[in-house]
């Protein structure tokens, strides 16, 4: 009798562990495809930030003014201080 339970013991944990074996498969197959929703929640078009050489504020490299060294102002007050102190 005593047996018959142990066997029946063994034989439910390893059920319970290859249906959790399977199920974190399935999780793990689920989140690597290219459109699940967790790829889809980040947006596609993100821009690069440049740092003003003036002020170093972080500005999107899109709204950015940038002087024959390619150096990146916020303004062109800035651009123009920064030139003014420049020797």
């Amino acid at each position: 009798m005593i047996v018959r339970l142990i066997v029946f013991i063994a034989i439910f944990a390893i059920g319970w562990w290859l249906y959790r074996q399977v199920v974190a498969f399935q999780r793990t197959k689920l989140s690597n495809k290219p459109d699940s929703a967790a790829n889809n929640a980040q947006p596609k078009n993100q821009e690069n930030m440049v740092r003003c050489k003036q002020c170093n504020i972080h500005i999107p490299k899109s709204h950015a003014i940038h002087d024959q060294d390619a150096n990146a102002f916020c303004s062109k007050e800035h651009l123009q201080a920064f030139h003014k102190e420049s020797p």
